[in-house]
């Protein structure tokens, strides 16, 4: 099942309820998500790359 058909079916499950309160909590757990993002803070990323070219720097053309 493509992700295209879950939308579909959860669109359509959702236009069925007829219980306001389910409604509500859909809400709020919608409102939760988009607000619970964490924040960078800067140095975050230290150790995820353990190793760059030393080329890295150079230009692509070079490469080339």
């Amino acid at each position: 099942m493509t992700s295209e058909n879950k939308k579909e079916q959860l669109i359509q499950w959702i236009t069925q309820l007829d219980d306001s309160s389910t409604l509500q909590e859909l809400i709020n757990l919608k409102k939760k998500q988009v607000t619970n993002h964490k924040k960078r803070s800067f140095g975050c990323g230290e150790g995820i790359f353990t190793y760059i070219a030393p080329d890295f720097n150079e230009p692509l053309s070079s490469i080339v």
